[in-house]
């Protein structure tokens, strides 16, 4: 079966087929030039109208906006050369390779990207041309202010997809320009993408808050293989929003109604369906993941693989989470009967990794190998969740009891519990489950729709970030790969487009206008995104790109202060070595996954 990117790797083929088939009949117009999947349309059309807008009276607004898109590209320029060596320095001496940074994901190609949605390819080809259209625009109508003067202009695209865009600035007038014209010339494209980009993330904030809300229920946004709701039917895209026809709200709510019901239950399920749908299931308790590469924490006897339906613990029969967690109240060491045979594990809290200079590393305990926590305080805590359970419920700075396992080897010490932000912590990194088994008895992964619908309004709702401007205004740039960054989500958020959809509702006067206010929603959200990211990736002191122009003219222009008898060439070995420099660090970034 072809995968979406073979799909699409094969509609490429087929097109620069077709592409380079009309080349060599002499079928194309002389404004479009055809390199393999790489399609020109250049033109001098139009130009004279550049002219009128540079003789204009916004003449000198447009020269003070971009003087200080100067300033602002020259730090980013600073900024982008320190962040590409320290990505190349961790690409070196860490385990470098992630699903950020694999080659695929420098491709601005929805469907092989991962961070770009192939739903959402309209909006984003959309949000790619107006990135493309102002840069270059800004180029252009510096370069006239400056009078410098325009030859042509033209665009690129790879198949449908705009890959770049480009001014023929004449050569003769540029090297004649001053380095302040020159310098701003080259901000222009960076100061417009950052200006729209800001414009449209406003937009995006004021339509959203206004106009958009998480619908009630537990969003789906996928479904264990082996499980109940598998079995019953369930989907990415269902929204469940009863239990036994009590209504839900979240996620919160659902575990709450399952806990009080038995075994069978009934889930009333909205999405795309054709209206409410009644699903009948019958619950157990099936191992979603489990802690792989530590044989030691488990006896001799077959491991737990994912799929696998607990169906005893103890020899008391369990058939859901709340009656699992209940057997394992009292046992520290539990043997758990599945279809395949037992499993026998010391039940608590697996510990990935130990803070060097924690609490728990003070009390001497500074080896993470085969450590399972058991009881804190005298609290039993079965799993990670109620480990933080307890200590959300312990002061800072307090004494208590540890009891853990250690190779099976039952141990105690007395920890003082540190502080983070006003919470008592132990200083270590806890593994999700019972001993690093995690189970369900209904199986579906749910959606951070409410999440993402906050971050988008501008709330402090990612918990790895904070709450300052900047930090939210973080937490919406990471949306695209949200779900990859420890701590921030548990998915990406691509735009109001397919099956997500489905999680939310457009309220307020625009609900007249349905799905089109989705549609404006994802067309700002590409559209700022990816004119930040333009405008900063043009920042980077690598030629062609605009930062290296920038360095050799900010280079060019403090020799020339300081009198150096070739300030030109200086400029010109600066631009070569950062260039050189930097293509060889983001090459050692792109190819660290695949050399391991």
């Amino acid at each position: 079966m072809l995968t979406t990117a073979l799909w699409i790797a094969l509609g490429l083929v087929i097109y620069t087929a077709i592409a380079m088939g009309l080349r060599a009949r002499g079928s194309l117009p002389p404004w479009i030039s055809v390199f393999g999947p790489l399609v020109t349309f250049e033109t001098r059309n139009g130009l004279e109208r550049l002219d009128s807008l540079a003789r204009g009276r916004s003449r000198r607004l447009w020269q003070a906006v971009t003087t200080g898109g100067v300033a602002v590209s020259v730090l980013l320029l600073v900024w982008t050369f320190v962040l590409v060596l320290f990505a190349a320095y961790a690409a070196l001496t860490t385990e470098s390779a992630s699903d950020v940074n694999q080659p695929r994901n420098a491709l601005a190609i929805p469907g092989v990207n991962d961070f770009l949605p192939l739903a959402a390819a309209p909006e984003i080809v959309v949000g790619l041309f107006v990135g493309l259209f102002v840069h270059e625009f800004g180029h252009g109508l510096l370069g006239r202010i400056e009078d410098v003067g325009v030859e042509s202009a033209g665009v690129i695209f790879l198949a449908i997809v705009p890959f770049g865009a480009f001014v023929g600035l004449n050569e003769s007038d540029e090297r004649a320009a001053s380095t302040v014209s020159r310098a701003r010339i080259y901000a222009a494209g960076i100061t417009n993408n950052l200006v729209v980009a800001l414009l449209a993330v406003v937009f995006l904030l004021a339509l959203v808050s206004t106009s958009i809300a998480a619908v009630s229920g537990l969003a789906v946004s996928g479904v264990y293989p082996a499980t109940p709701a598998d079995e019953a039917g369930l989907e990415r895209g269902d929204v469940i929003t009863a239990v036994d026809g009590d209504p839900i709200a979240d996620g919160d709510e659902l575990r709450a109604a399952l806990d009080a019901t038995t075994q069978r239950v009934t889930l009333a399920v909205d999405g795309d369906r054709d209206g409410t749908e009644t699903i009948s299931l019958e619950r157990s308790v099936v191992v979603t993941s489990t802690l792989e590469g530590d044989p030691d924490r488990l006896d001799e006897t077959p491991t737990l693989e994912p799929g696998d339906t607990i169906t005893a613990v103890n020899d008391t029969p369990v058939d859901t989470e709340r009656e699992f967690a209940d057997a394992l109240e009292n046992e520290t060491v539990a043997t758990l009967e599945t279809d395949e045979g037992t499993t026998t594990i010391v039940a608590g809290v697996a510990v990935a990794e130990i803070d060097p200079d924690g609490p728990l590393a003070a009390a001497g305990v500074t080896d993470a190998d085969a450590l399972t926590i058991t009881h804190l305080d005298g609290e039993r805590v079965v799993d990670a969740e109620a480990l933080l359970e307890v200590l959300a419920d312990a002061p800072p700075g307090e004494t208590v009891t540890v009891e853990f396992a250690v190779d099976g080897e039952r141990e105690t010490t007395d920890v003082t519990l540190g502080d983070h932000d006003g919470e008592a912590i132990l200083g270590i990194t806890p593994v999700a489950g019972t001993s690093g088994v995690t189970v369900t008895d209904l199986g579906v992964d749910p959606h951070p729709s409410e999440q993402h619908l906050a971050i988008l309004q501008g709330q402090p709702a990612a918990d790895g970030l904070g709450s300052s401007s900047l930090e939210r205004a973080l937490a919406v740039f990471t949306l695209p790969f949200a779900g990859l960054i420890g701590g921030i989500s548990t998915a990406n958020f691509g735009g109001f487009v397919g099956s997500v959809a489905n999680f939310y509702t457009v309220t307020g006067p625009l609900s007249i206008f349905g799905g089109g206010v989705f549609l404006a929603a994802n067309v700002l959200f590409w559209t700022w995104w990816l004119n930040l990211l333009l405008g900063v990736f043009n920042c980077i002191p690598c030629y062609p790109l605009d930062g290296a122009k920038l360095l050799s003219t900010t280079v060019e222009g403090i020799g020339s202060r300081l009198s150096l008898d070739d300030p030109d060439g200086v400029a010109t070995v600066a631009m070569v070595a950062a260039s050189v420099l930097t293509a060889g660090a983001i090459m050692l970034v792109l190819v660290s996954p695949v050399l391991g």
